[in-house]
């Protein structure tokens, strides 16, 4: 009886490898982005439907997230500050796809600064991941902090593309490039909320 509790406890699903799969699709959302910002509009006509299939993935990863937290007696840092780390980096995903969505329906340049954006949003995901596979609190705390760090240099890199922006011509590729990077401004700051949560769970551990 109790070789045959070890090994269902070892058949059962892992908190923390769930959100390290849910970052793992968000991060395959963002390098579809970014492959995107480098593409002509002209070659985009697929995009949507493939970014959609992506965001799907992600809401099945989040929705499994959730029904394990909610079964689990403990987790590895308090509950709620997991679910809202797990619903900031959801909502890093709608905000590509929502992007990605706009880019191809205007047919818009992104330009290179919103390249820039969602490098540092796939570094700030990356720090993200490796702090939770980890589980260490000194690992949480170390990579929790890089993450906010490179969510901050998307905010950067937004306010430098605003800034190109408004020493050229007020145009319509203007306009859309702007809406863009806007979008990009807000994956950054779910991005610190998703750290936020984790810094605060380990925090409240540590009490």
């Amino acid at each position: 009886m109790v070789a045959r509790f070890f090994r269902d406890r070892e058949k059962r699903k892992s908190t923390r490898r769930l959100m390290m799969r849910q970052i793992d699709i968000t991060l395959d959302g963002v390098a579809f982005a970014l492959d995107l910002v480098e593409t002509p509009p002209t070659d985009r006509a697929v995009a949507r439907a493939e970014m959609a299939e992506i965001e799907h993935e992600g809401d099945d990863a989040r929705a499994e997230v959730i029904g394990v937290m909610l079964s689990k007696l403990s987790t590895p840092l308090d509950r709620e500050d997991l679910f809202r780390a797990s619903r900031s980096i959801d909502d890093v995903l709608d905000n590509t796809r929502d992007f990605v969505r706009e880019m191809t329906l205007w047919k818009a340049t992104a330009g290179e600064s919103s390249a820039e954006a969602l490098r540092h949003v796939a570094t700030s995901l990356e720090e993200l991941r490796v702090g939770i596979a980890s589980g260490m609190p000194e690992d949480v705390r170390t990579h929790g902090i890089a993450a906010r760090k490179e969510a901050g240099q998307v905010r950067r890199a937004y306010q430098r593309g605003l800034k190109e922006l408004f020493e050229g011509e007020l145009t319509m590729e203007t306009l859309k490039t702007r809406e863009l990077l806007r979008r990009l401004d807000v994956i950054g700051l779910r991005l610190a909320e998703a750290a936020d949560a984790l810094l605060d769970g380990l925090i409240k551990r540590a009490i």
